[in-house]
């Protein structure tokens, strides 16, 4: 048994506690509300939805199938999507299906993408969360947890003035970083084999960008390197004027105009779990980013009176520690298109691995594929679960799901599952996935 002796202020009590408010933590709150439990969603920061605000990562990445032709990620994402369109904040999915600025001009494995606003997804995030009966705390961060057998008995936070406790039946880990999985003592592992990562970046939005000049460029030039103005990137890299290894311009227009950019990066290996570190590397990327903006100026055509509106609140990590599940989520089951039974989302996003000078990115062009409930359950402890990149998958698979659409899939799923379990007082493995499945589809999400 692990014991945290800590000066506790307040208590609070639940059916199901979602540690982490990103997407998949959004999803997973409300979809446990939703079914019948009483849900506490806590946040380290003052708003919901991680990289895709404070990480100012856009647009959502595809929720069709790798031809664009049909969609197949739906659910609660989807009912997601039609919030944000009645608030004209968002651009459908439907509308970004060829090649154009919404979609950074790339059509292959890029078709289907929804650009959003991202203040009015903020207050969409809080909405659906309220109107589910979910009990949002923000500015809390979790500091530990007990652990009675295999089961994770309390969770220990703290906001700018007191310490927390808050007890739950069920425990659902989106921290990104599988922070309480860690701190509960469940089996965790992190990067390939040797431990390497995806690089790190940070996302910035311009505004200025010459949309009638791009557009014609990008329509003009159907070859890579003159269309993504690599050669130009390539002679930057070697007079000093680039700062890092990003082989290409990466920017995507936003519903307002903005465009958002995936430009900066850090070509070193983070410990992302460091906050020394990661306090260094923000500090330097929005040095980076700063050289990339007169980089731009000077050098592409169509970007010479672009200023810079914003840098993400929070570096931008692609890649962390994961919870290891009942089952590892795998390449071969991709290649495959293994049709688990207890599959609970269906993909065909790219396998997206970033690394120092370039990124290997693989279009899904085959079948779809699936996955599994069993990868987002403890292998060994019976009552967490977890959603988003936290999910027990090895190094391939992980970089195909870890996008925002699947995420968000994950989440609502881990979301029936607790509350399910909360209610029959049994553990995550031994809900009927069937019954989730169900609730899934009656939800409107397909599942093959």
């Amino acid at each position: 048994m692990n014991r945290v002796t800590l000066d506790v202020q307040r208590e609070y009590e639940c059916d199901v506690l979602v540690c982490g408010g990103g997407v998949s933590g959004f999803a997973a709150a409300v979809s446990a509300a939703r079914n019948g439990a009483k849900t506490i969603l806590i946040e380290s920061g003052g708003f919901l939805g991680g990289t895709a605000t404070k990480g100012l990562v856009a647009p959502f990445m595809t929720c069709y199938d790798a031809e664009g032709k049909e969609r197949i990620i739906k659910g609660l994402y989807l009912e997601l999507e039609k919030r944000l369109l009645e608030l004209n904040g968002a651009v459908s999915a439907d509308q970004c299906l060829g090649s154009n600025s919404y979609n950074g001009y790339r059509p292959m494995g890029h078709k289907g993408v929804m650009p959003f606003d991202g203040e009015i997804i903020k207050i969409v995030f809080e909405q659906m969360c309220l109107e589910a009966g979910v009990h949002l705390l923000y500015h809390t961060t979790l500091i530990g947890c007990e652990t009675q057998g295999k089961n994770v008995s309390v969770v220990y936070a703290c906001d700018s003035n007191d310490i927390i406790s808050i007890k739950a039946k069920m425990f659902i880990d989106t921290t990104g970083t599988s922070a309480l999985a860690y701190k509960a003592g469940a089996e965790t592992m992190r990067g390939n084999e040797d431990g390497i990562l995806q690089t790190t970046s940070m996302f910035f939005t311009i505004s200025g960008v010459d949309k009638a000049y791009v557009d014609a460029h990008m329509e003009r030039m159907t070859e890579r390197r003159e269309r993504f103005y690599m050669d130009a990137i390539e002679q930057g890299k070697k007079d000093g004027t680039f700062p890092c290894g990003t082989p290409t311009i990466r920017m995507f227009e936003n519903p307002n105009g903005t465009y958002s950019v995936n430009m900066a990066q850090i070509d070193e290996q983070v410990n992302e779990l460091d906050n020394e570190v990661i306090t260094q590397c923000e500090i330097s990327q929005r040095l980076q980013i700063q050289q990339i903006i007169k980089f731009m100026r000077n050098n592409i055509p169509g970007l010479e009176n672009v200023e810079l509106v914003a840098t993400a609140s929070d570096l931008g990590v692609r890649e962390s520690r994961r919870m290891v599940g009942k089952t590892i989520f795998c390449l071969e089951d991709i290649q495959q298109s293994k049709k688990f039974d207890d599959r609970i989302a269906v993909c065909a996003n790219s396998i997206d691995i970033h690394q120092k000078d370039r990124v290997n990115y693989t279009t899904h062009t085959g079948s779809n594929y699936y996955i599994p409930l069993s990868c987002l359950i403890s292998n060994n402890i019976d009552n967490l679960l977890t959603a988003g990149k936290s999910l027990s998958a090895d190094r391939y698979a992980f970089a195909a799901v870890r996008v925002m659409p699947p995420c968000i899939a994950m989440g609502e799923a881990v979301g029936i599952t607790a509350a399910l379990a909360a209610k029959k007082n049994i553990a995550a493995a031994d809900v009927p996935c069937k019954e989730v499945q169900d609730i899934l589809v009656a939800n409107g999400a397909y599942l093959g």
